[in-house]
Formats: structure tokens, sequence, C-alpha cells
């Protein structure tokens, strides 16, 4: 959203009433930032919102907000797809297992894809998962991955079509680069990435999470757009759970779908994780490969990892999701021992860059405690 976007939507969603809801809190919560959270949530008029405090331990606070769908308010357990979060932890789950000996995150992908991936403009230069993690392998999200998104053709086909940056080694923010990287997994270890995703990390720290929505268990939060207003959801959960499951196993053609978005997990569960994420032995993947330049002049790329800078005095790291309507973060810092989980279904879109005007809010709130 450019500057003169983002005041345009700020001034029309200021000439809307703000919603008349109420949080309620679970944990040690500060009375004094009870009040900030409603404010802001009421302030960029979530829908429903869920916002997790954590430290190495575990969550320490919970604030419940609003509905997750027409007569079913958000609870601690109440799933969210949380958008693009889900490359931060698709490559916590890579790391883990570059740990463990299972797989290499600089070695060639193309032996483990249905086709070669190389640049056109450099055919000799091995692409890695490394370089589709940290969005340096010269793909981009061109009309042929748009369409893709629906008709979901196969991953051989798009390869050969207009998905390529104009040289490799470049940052360029890519979903489909970081959907590839899934695929490159399952060649890598001939599981589907779902089971991968639940071996190596879901499984382990104990937590319920799937990129698909047919596993959930738990009541999942549909997704509303603000601007422009409509009272349809532009993600109707229940029509995502009732789709067929695809076939089990490995499909390295067509599960470039999946890690660039599609993780369904709730607050509480997304806080465990990113407790995890704070301790030493992810530090490389804090480490920056690229900058977004002038686009957000707050952030840097690491490992699928942002790296948030100026928003408040120390360095930041984490995530930020943002479909349909909805806009989560991850965030925490490691040194101060605390971070920030917000998941909602549905808020103000409102934001210069990269960086949604809500995630600003919850960072400063919570990890400076600066009001806004």
């Amino acid at each position: 959203m450019t500057k003169a976007k983002a005041i345009a939507y700020r001034l029309v969603l200021g000439c809307i009433p703000q919603p008349k809801r109420e949080c309620s809190f679970i944990g040690n919560i500060p009375d004094a930032l009870r009040v900030k959270l409603s404010k802001a949530l009421r302030k960029q008029h979530a829908v429903g919102a869920a916002v997790a405090l954590f430290d190495a331990n575990g969550m320490t606070g919970l604030c419940l907000y609003g509905d997750a769908a027409p007569g079913m308010p958000v609870t601690a357990e109440t799933v969210f797809r949380t958008a693009s979060i889900s490359k931060h932890l698709t490559a916590m789950a890579a790391w883990r297992l570059q740990e463990a000996g299972h797989i290499d995150l600089d070695t060639d992908v193309s032996p483990y894809l249905p086709c070669p991936l190389r640049h056109p403009n450099k055919p000799d230069l091995p692409i890695t998962l490394r370089m589709l993690l940290s969005h340096t392998a010269g793909i981009k999200d061109g009309p042929a991955y748009i369409a893709s998104c629906t008709d979901n053709r196969p991953l051989s086909q798009l390869l050969k079509q207009d998905v390529y940056t104009d040289a490799p080694g470049s940052f360029t923010y890519s979903n489909f680069g970081a959907g590839i990287a899934a695929c490159a997994m399952e060649g890598m270890l001939g599981k589907s990435f779902d089971e991968i995703m639940q071996q190596a990390l879901f499984a382990p720290m104990g937590v319920s999470a799937s990129f698909y929505a047919q596993n959930i268990t738990s009541e999942i939060a549909n997704a509303y757009r603000i601007l422009p207003p409509h009272k349809a959801p532009a993600l109707d959960a229940v029509a995502r759970h009732s789709l067929p499951l695809p076939p089990p196993g490995p499909d390295p053609e067509h599960h470039y779908l999946l890690s660039q978005g599609n993780l369904y997990i709730s607050a509480p569960g997304l806080a465990r994780i990113g407790s995890e994420l704070m301790r030493a032995r992810y530090a490389p993947m804090r480490r920056q490969a690229a900058s977004f330049g002038a686009r957000d002049v707050h952030l840097s790329m690491g490992l699928s990892t942002f790296i948030v800078r100026g928003i408040v005095p120390q360095t930041l790291y984490g995530h930020q999701g943002l479909a349909y309507g909805a806009v989560h973060g991850l965030f925490y810092d490691p040194d101060a021992d605390r971070g920030v989980v917000l998941l909602t279904s549905g808020c103000s879109e409102a934001r210069e860059g990269v960086m949604a005007d809500i995630n600003i809010n919850m960072i400063r709130l919570v990890l400076d405690g600066k009001d806004t």
C-alpha cells in the first residue's frame, strides 16, 4: 500500500463507527495493557482477535476479542489461517531438519523436484532451499502463479511460465518461491509436506496445527474485509473445512500452495512455537540475507524471518501474515525474552509498505510498552 492509499484508507476507516466489543483476558496481563489492547483492537476495527503474550517458558497471557464467525466468539481454542506466518514456521522446521542431518539447506533442489529449477538468466546457478526461504532465488509472483492459486496447475508446467525475476540472488518477496520449498522438502524426505511439519515441528512441540483445514477439529475463524465492507467472509472456514482432503503422500507437482500461507493454528499454539523460536539454536535464522529496501525501511529478511528495526529501540524478529482481510503477526525479542502473537478474523489492512498498522500497534504496546 502506498502512503497516499494508506492515508485514504485510514480516513475512510475513521468515518466508520468503531465496534463496541470488549476483550476477555486469561493470565498475567497488567490492567493498563488490557485497556490499551482493547482500545487498539477497536481502533483497528477488528472483527475478532486473539492476542497472546509469551516468554521463553510459554504463553503468559491471552486477550480474546470479538467473533471468529457469526455467533462464534473467539476463544483460546479458535484456529486461524495464519497466511505468511506459515513461511516462518516452514523455515523453522527446515532448520531443525538440517540440524538433525535430514536435509541440507545449501544443496541444489532441482533433483528433488518434478523438473529442473533453473533461472533462465543464470542456468548454471544451483537454487537451494536457503535461497527459496530467503526470497533470493529469482522467483516472483507473476500472473501465471496468481492463476495457479485457483487451478493448482502442475509445478513443472508453471516453471515454464513467467515466474522469474531479472536475476537470482537479489531479493524479491515471493509466495511462489516459498511454496516451492515445500515441494523440495517433499522430494528430499519422501513424505507429504504436512507430515514433514507434524514430525519435525508440531508433534515435538505438543502443538495441534495443520496445513489443511480439513484436519482441524477446533472451530476455525473466517476472515472478513473491513474495506470495502462485505457481510460475506472473504475466507469461509466452513467451506474450507468441507473440501475433500488431497490424497496422502508427497505430491511435489501440486503442494506449492501450502508452505507459503496455508497453516492453521491457534494463538496459544503459535505462542508455544514463538517461545521455542527465541532459543539460541535458531539464531542463524535471524541472520540478515537481504533487505526489503524502499518497500519497507523497517524490514530485512533472514531465513523466512522478518528482522524488524526502528519500530521500537530493540531489534525484533518474526513474521507478518496478511490475507483475505485478516492480519496476523508473530514477533519476539530474544534478548528481552518476550513476544506477541496476533491472529485476527479481519481488521484494518492499513499499512505503508509491508508492516500493517495493527502489527505496529501490537509491537509498541507489548514489546515496548508505548501507547499508539
